[in-house]
């Protein structure tokens, strides 16, 4: 059989196996899975069934951003990237999903664009992406919602740990010249943790010899009934403390000191929205603190989190 025959050969399996495929069904199947499409709340935990693991894996990460409330922004899409009005799920035959175009791409791969109609009369036209897996047809874009997905995770995700080290997004390591730094998983928890101390000490024989880089003493960790790192200690090098806003998920506070004496930096944000800082000091108790002033980012990265401020600068590795 020559090349040319055996393509065409190829081809024509290929097209006819698609054919086998009723269009019908996937119809079908787009009507019932409606109801597992998120408006203007979280996805239910049934739903995961209903979509592919790396689809789940978007949505799940991404309702973990925290949004301010009343926010009109980026973050907004999460509550409205299926429609602005009216919701998606079927409730007693009162909407109706009309199919406009159904293509199927092969045995495991198909998409649909369907008008989803209210019962005034409105409609949204929508498409849903489908992949089968195990026999089933299920979810693996919606409006093209995955890249905007992607993206939004990339430059917002956080985590405890990752307000611990006042960054946000796919972050992997984070490394200041002073030699702290930090390694996470993708999941945004801290793998390894390293003050300046910790970075240029080894312990040996009961004896801290220093080192350029890459020390090897332990620091501890010492974490809130939520997850939240809320004192480090790495011994000779001294102990910090931190405090959060567990609700924006990011930190307020980060100090240290010994004795009847400590001092911190408090961050905030003033009236028109601006970040700022304030020195916090206590000394056998008498507390005192300057006034705010507001924070200057002299260079920050592409997922906005800062490279260079006053005197702090530092490096950012990112999960691709």
């Amino acid at each position: 059989m020559n090349t040319k025959l055996m393509i065409a050969s190829v081809i024509a399996i290929t097209v006819a196996a698609c054919g086998n495929i009723d269009t019908s069904e996937i119809n079908q199947r787009v009507e019932g899975l409606i109801q597992y499409i998120p408006d203007h709340n979280k996805p239910q935990q049934n739903a995961q069934q209903a979509y592919t693991a790396e689809y789940w894996s978007l949505l799940d990460k991404a309702w973990q951003i925290p949004m301010p409330d009343g926010e009109i922004g980026d973050g907004e899409f999460l509550c409205y990237f299926i429609e602005g009005n009216g919701g998606c799920s079927i409730n007693e035959g009162k909407h109706q999903v009309v199919p406009i175009e159904t293509k199927v791409i092969s045995n495991t791969s198909a998409y649909e664009i369907f008008d989803y109609v209210h019962p005034d009369g409105t409609k949204e036209r929508h498409k849903m992406i489908l992949v089968k897996e195990q026999d089933q047809w299920i979810i693996d874009d919606y409006d093209s919602t995955k890249l905007r997905l992607k993206e939004y995770i990339d430059n917002n995700f956080i985590t405890p740990d990752l307000a611990f080290m006042e960054v946000k997004g796919r972050v992997k390591s984070v490394i200041y010249t002073n030699k702290r730094k930090a390694y996470f998983d993708e999941q945004g928890n801290i793998t390894k943790y390293c003050t300046e101390f910790s970075s240029t000490h080894n312990f040996n024989d009961g004896m801290f010899d220093e080192v350029e880089d890459n020390g090897d003493v332990e620091v501890q960790l010492t974490r809130d009934n939520n997850g939240y790192i809320t004192n480090t200690y790495d011994g000779p090098g001294g102990s910090q403390f931190y405090e959060y806003d567990t609700t924006a998920i990011r930190l307020t506070l980060r100090g240290g000191g010994d004795g009847g004496y400590w001092s911190a930096t408090k961050f905030g944000f003033d009236e028109e929205g601006y970040p700022t800082f304030s020195i916090v000091e206590s000394d056998l108790g008498e507390e005192t603190e300057t006034d705010p002033e507001r924070i200057t980012y002299d260079k920050t990265d592409s997922h906005g989190n800062w490279l260079k401020r006053a005197n702090e600068e530092r490096t950012i590795e990112y999960y691709e």
